[in-house]
């Protein structure tokens, strides 16, 4: 019997194993709802998040997992937390300007965020961080620790996103990086050069430090924000550039690009990735669509509707999972898992039914 690591790399190279892997986008958003924990307390400890998603995610009985940098080991020391307002924030130290709102449910919230790059020559601002520093300030420590506890058994993958334009908006803004690639697209290739830099340094580190494959992707990059032609110009290259590099160090890699991603298929294959995910239903994308276009080159991972998940009752994700799996397991290469990540109020019961369908239905 093949463990979860053997399952995912068999898959990830379009063999049959024994059973198709249960991969879903699951961070510790949901992760910190099963552990009752709530997600304010990772915001102000950032180290409990692969401990949660490697407990969590166990505990499912998920095949891989993919886990996060920790902030540097001096990430807070000009900060202070708050309460203001009766919500409560991260204070710079030496400002006293709010930097972070940390809901007690929700993801941290970037207060009145001022994008870095504002015209060409801010782009000096930008720095690559060296794989070096990544060690040096304790960068690596928990994704070191998962490696060692469970690297033998179960694919372990470092999150490593925003290559394009979810780099390019995060710098210059959501607005103006939309317009830059209409007004200003080499300013726009430039940031994204750089953003691909700072992705494979990351990436660099994350296999140093034992992983098995990384995650790349954006999703700003979907069709639901930029055309085909976009992507063509300004993705598609510098995707390539990273997924050459990490191949070149024997692991695989993995693109997600979530919302309408289906006239990209063929250009998502182009990239050289051994997987693509999370064939979103919310942006119109079919598992079998995926499967009968590039299903012949690459892995394919995902397809069970977020909202389903959220809403619907176990019986319904178990009916949808059949389908996905009657649509993607064929001639191997596919992997059962969510449509995006998985919400944070997720029923227990229904991702449980996600695993169970794959024991149960997606045997070969």
């Amino acid at each position: 019997m093949l463990n979860s690591k053997e399952r995912v790399i068999m898959a990830m190279e379009r063999q049959i194993p024994d059973r198709v892997p249960v991969y879903p986008v699951f961070t510790a958003y949901h992760g910190a709802q099963v552990a009752g924990i709530p997600y304010s307390e990772i915001s102000q400890k950032p180290q409990l998040t692969n401990e949660i998603i490697c407990k969590v995610g166990l505990e499912y009985g998920f095949d891989g997992l993919t886990l996060y940098a920790d902030p540097p080991n001096d990430w807070n020391a000009n900060l202070e937390l708050i309460s203001q307002n009766n919500e409560m924030y991260y204070r710079s130290i030496n400002s006293g300007e709010l930097v972070t709102r940390v809901p007690y449910d929700d993801m941290p919230v970037a207060v009145n965020p001022d994008p870095p790059v504002k015209e060409e020559s801010d782009i000096e601002k930008l720095r690559v961080t060296p794989v070096s520093e990544y060690f040096d300030k304790g960068r690596m420590e928990t994704v070191k620790e998962a490696v060692k506890q469970y690297g033998d058994k179960v694919f372990i993958t470092g999150h490593c996103a925003a290559q394009t334009m979810n780099y390019l908006t995060e710098v210059r803004g959501s607005q103006q990086g939309m317009l830059d690639l209409y007004e200003y697209p080499e300013l726009a290739g430039q940031i994204m050069d750089i953003g691909s830099d700072i992705s494979i340094e990351l990436g660099k580190a994350y296999i140093e430090a034992g992983v098995h494959g990384i995650y790349i992707g954006d999703a700003w990059s979907s069709c639901s924000i930029i055309s085909p032609t976009q992507f063509r110009e300004f993705c598609l290259p510098r995707y390539k550039r990273v997924v050459d590099t990490f191949h070149s160090y024997g692991v695989k890699v993995y693109l997600h690009i979530c919302g309408n991603s289906s006239p990209l298929f063929e250009m998502m294959a182009e990239t050289g990735v051994d997987a693509i995910e999370p064939l979103d239903p919310l942006g119109g994308v079919k598992v079998e669509d995926a499967k009968k276009r590039v299903g012949d080159r690459l892995c394919l991972m995902g397809g069970v509707n977020t909202l389903t998940l959220l809403d619907g009752t176990p019986e319904q994700v178990y009916a949808e999972a059949k389908v996905c799996l009657e649509a993607g397991m064929p001639g191997g290469g596919y992997m059962l898992g969510s449509g995006d990540d998985i919400p944070q109020k997720s029923p227990k019961e229904n991702v449980e039914a996600l695993v169970r369908a794959a024991h149960e239905l997606g045997k070969y």
